[in-house]
């Protein structure tokens, strides 16, 4: 499976205001010039942040070494997956 087939099909399990954040962050990156955010944008950021710390507050608290195997479980799989490049 291919990139962009991966990112579309992840985008369409997507709700549609997730989906609007993804565009959103898309257009931040795409703009050649670095602008101060707009209010409007600070929202949005806010918002993503707000909902990122609830579904980690809902997570059931793990011990230090668990949360370190797993990160270093997907910086296996990271080193892995670049080394075929």
């Amino acid at each position: 499976m291919g990139l962009e087939q991966t990112l579309a099909e992840k985008f369409q399990r997507l709700g549609p205001q997730q989906q609007q954040d993804v565009l959103t962050f898309i257009d931040l990156l795409q703009d050649p010039i670095i602008t101060p955010p707009t209010e409007d944008e600070l929202k949005v950021v806010d918002a993503i942040i707000a909902r990122g710390i609830a579904r980690a507050q809902m997570i059931e608290p793990q011990s230090p070494e668990l949360v370190w195997q797993r990160f270093d479980a997907v910086r296996q799989r990271l080193a892995n997956h670049s080394s075929i490049w």
